[in-house]
Parts: C-alpha cells; sequence; structure tokens
C-alpha cells in the first residue's frame, strides 16, 4: 500500500460504518473494519484499496453483515455497490 492509498483508507475510515450512517445511528465512538468488495475479483484477490467501504464489525462480519448474510444490505435495499458509492461521493474534495 502506497502513501495516498493510506491517506484514503483514513478517509473511508473516519466516515465511519457506511451501514449505520444510513440507518441513521451515532458513528462516533465507532471504529470501522476496511471491506473490499469483491466484484469481479477471484475469490483469494480483493478489490484496489480505492474501492473499500468501512462497516462497523457488526455490519461486515456479523451474521446479518456482507460475509455473513447480507442481511443489512437487504435492510437498507441497497448493494456493496451503492454502499461504496455513497463513500466515494463523501470523500471526494
Amino acid at each position: 500500500m502506497n502513501k495516498a492509498e493510506s491517506a484514503y483508507l483514513g478517509k473511508v475510515a473516519r466516515l465511519g460504518c457506511v451501514a449505520c450512517n444510513l440507518l441513521g445511528f451515532d458513528v462516533e465512538d465507532v471504529q470501522p473494519e476496511i471491506h473490499h468488495p469483491r466484484t469481479d475479483e477471484g475469490m483469494g484477490e480483493r478489490a484496489s484499496h480505492w474501492l473499500a467501504i468501512g462497516l462497523c464489525p457488526t455490519h461486515h462480519r456479523g451474521p446479518n453483515g456482507v460475509h455473513g448474510d447480507k442481511g443489512i444490505l437487504r435492510q437498507l435495499k441497497c448493494s456493496e455497490l451503492d454502499l461504496l458509492a455513497w463513500v466515494i461521493s463523501r470523500t471526494q474534495s
């Protein structure tokens, strides 16, 4: 990972959990984990750091998280790409 990618991931982390944000939860005290969507990547490969999403542990690895049954995506009526679009829209400047 280079300096630019590291700085970008810091911006993503400062946004907090995307799902919690969209649900209207307070994200001040939540340290997000960085999720790399696997759209068009093989099983052992991860997406670029530029395509990262911040998610709290529950929404990342929990039973209803994106690595679980993806219930959070159904609840939000969106896809991982929609979450990524939210992140990108808030990290541009």
